[in-house]
């Protein structure tokens, strides 16, 4: 749409993504959360100007990405496709008529069987050929079960979007052959100090494991109890107060709080 302005940062990225004679080049975009990696997103589908597929890693992303096509777009609602567990509608006029595709990880990565409606718009999506590929949260891609989506879909440009390009295997460098090198990342730094960003505090607390739980922690090391050293150090009672700490300072001055866990027991 014309009133939507796309700021500085996201047209250097979209400039990195078009650099060679507007032509679109496959790499990777690395924005902080809260940059408008969506809008950098869906700006290169608009100025493709071709039929899209945009990867993301929930159904509830899937729904955002559909929403913020219709907020910056003047796509029909109905050109708007969903492939996942409660949308399967075939895409209408395949051949001939553009659209854009939002789907996950895993609904495009699943071995078994499917719905039949399920099956049709998937097989629709392999034999279609696709002008850009946007994935969202590239660094999930490189999984196993997910790696096999940048093979069987046929994207003539595929742009990869996250906020952190890392993993705790080594896989994080198959991207470079899976979608491309990275072409961009911002400073969170600079943009906090233009006003794009909140101003932030990052600090990290070490916390030693207490006595009883690393003498577990030493006595699993030799076998393979890799669920009870996740356990242990999960658990550690000395993270825990420092944690619940930190909650109630926050909240006795009414800050909101969010609280991230790898794992919830």
């Amino acid at each position: 749409k014309p009133e939507v302005a796309v700021r500085a940062h996201q047209q250097h990225a979209l400039s990195k993504v078009f650099a060679v004679d507007g032509v679109a080049k496959s790499g990777i975009i690395v924005l902080p959360c809260g940059a408008g990696k969506t809008l950098v997103g869906i700006s290169a589908c608009c100025r493709i100007g071709r039929r899209s597929l945009v990867l993301t890693s929930t159904a509830v992303a899937v729904d955002q990405w559909r929403r913020q096509f219709l907020q910056f777009t003047s796509i029909a609602p109905e050109d708007i496709y969903m492939l996942t567990a409660d949308h399967k509608r075939p895409i209408e006029d395949c051949e001939r008529r553009a659209c854009v595709l939002i789907s996950t990880y895993s609904m495009l990565g699943y071995a078994g069987n499917r719905s039949g409606e399920a099956q049709l718009l998937l097989s629709q999506i392999q034999q279609l050929e696709w002008g850009l590929m946007v994935v969202d949260e590239v660094q999930v891609m490189p999984a196993r079960t997910f790696r096999t989506v940048a093979t069987t879909v046929k994207a003539h440009c595929s742009l990869g979007l996250t906020a952190t390009l890392v993993r705790e295997d080594n896989l994080i460098h198959d991207l470079h052959w899976l979608i491309g090198p990275k072409l961009y990342e911002a400073s969170w730094q600079q943009l906090q100090d233009d006003g794009f960003l909140a101003k932030v505090r990052c600090v990290e607390v070490w916390c030693e494991m207490s006595g009883a739980f690393f003498a577990e922690y030493l006595d699993a090391m030799g076998g393979r109890e890799g669920h009870l050293r996740r356990a242990l150090w999960t658990c550690n009672p000395n993270k825990l107060i420092a944690c619940e700490y930190l909650i109630r300072f926050h909240e006795h001055r009414g800050d909101k709080t969010i609280v991230f866990s790898d794992n919830i027991f």
